[in-house]
């Protein structure tokens, strides 16, 4: 374990703060988990992310506690506070407020949309979801597919939505390892934005190339190591340029879902590449769209 590198334990220590968000997790929970001194955590842990443990614990609650208050038209704060790991709703109430300056009860999405920094750009990327839903086409073919678990090797972008350079660098890492590990990429590799860029300054959302690879494939220096878990899917198959892309998205969230009567289980969406940039360029797309659903 000496061996392994420290972007790879941060990591760990990143995904279980992710899922367990909703609980109270200590630094030496964190620090164990990624293999490391709980005296040495804090300054790696701040080294490689630019937050302090406290810092990144609560953006991730705050960001979860907004995207849970959208859910319905007068949110419930008390249970939002207890669903995102605060016990006390006085407490959910001061660190909301030291966050985004008012307190739960005052907060106005629309205003906060307004003033941020980064308004036109996070627009421009979350404008599939802001416009109205499409009328459901008879020919939109969905799919419900039980797909088995896999486990996957990960390249990421972090604020490639603001600059292009990091998404296409991502991507020349997971062709590196396909290359190395001489599989190929269609039908394997997977792109995912692992935070909705509405709720999200786009300088902090990741994005992420995924490669199914064997079980017990090692990691190497650079990836992320995670699993896909067993678990139903809505699939379309898309073929075209950003506009169908983006079509289908905008009909399969807010057209077909909503009168299909399934939920959405909490993982992020997939788009499952069938040709590589490589072969048809990075104008033209031939994807599946995954949607992750309950059974």
């Amino acid at each position: 374990m000496e061996q392994e590198p420290y972007d790879q334990r941060i990591n760990r220590a990143l995904a279980l703060m992710e899922r367990r968000l909703d609980r109270d997790l200590s630094v030496r929970r964190l620090a164990q988990e990624a293999h490391i001194s709980p005296f040495h955590f804090h300054r790696v842990f701040s080294a490689l992310t630019g937050e302090t443990v406290h810092a990144m614990t609560t953006r991730l609650r705050m960001q979860r506690a907004l995207a849970l208050a959208r859910n319905g038209p007068r949110p419930q704060w008390k249970a939002v506070a207890l669903a995102v790991g605060y016990r006390s709703p006085d407490v959910f109430t001061r660190a909301f407020k030291r966050h985004f300056g008012c307190t739960p009860s005052r907060f106005d999405l629309e205003h906060w949309w307004r003033e941020r920094p980064d308004r036109d750009a996070a627009l421009e990327v979350s404008r599939h979801f802001l416009r109205a839903a499409p009328p459901l086409p008879s020919d939109f073919r969905v799919d419900l597919v039980r797909r088995p678990a896999a486990d996957l090797v990960v390249s990421r972008a972090t604020g490639g939505y603001l600059e292009p350079r990091r998404m296409m660098a991502a991507y020349e890492r997971i062709r590196e390892l396909s290359r190395a590990l001489a599989l190929p990429m269609a039908g394997r590799l997977s792109g995912t934005s692992q935070d909705d860029p509405e709720l999200v300054a786009l300088s902090r959302c990741r994005y992420d190339f995924a490669l199914e690879v064997p079980d017990g494939t090692p990691c190497e220096r650079g990836y992320i190591r995670t699993r896909r878990i067993e678990g139903r899917w809505a699939m379309v198959r898309v073929v075209g340029d950003f506009a169908a892309v983006d079509l289908a998205w905008n009909l399969l969230f807010k057209s077909w879902l909503p009168g299909s009567g399934l939920d959405l289980r909490d993982a992020p969406a997939e788009e499952i590449y069938h040709r590589t940039p490589e072969e048809i360029g990075w104008e033209c797309f031939d994807l599946t769209l995954a949607l992750p659903v309950g059974d």
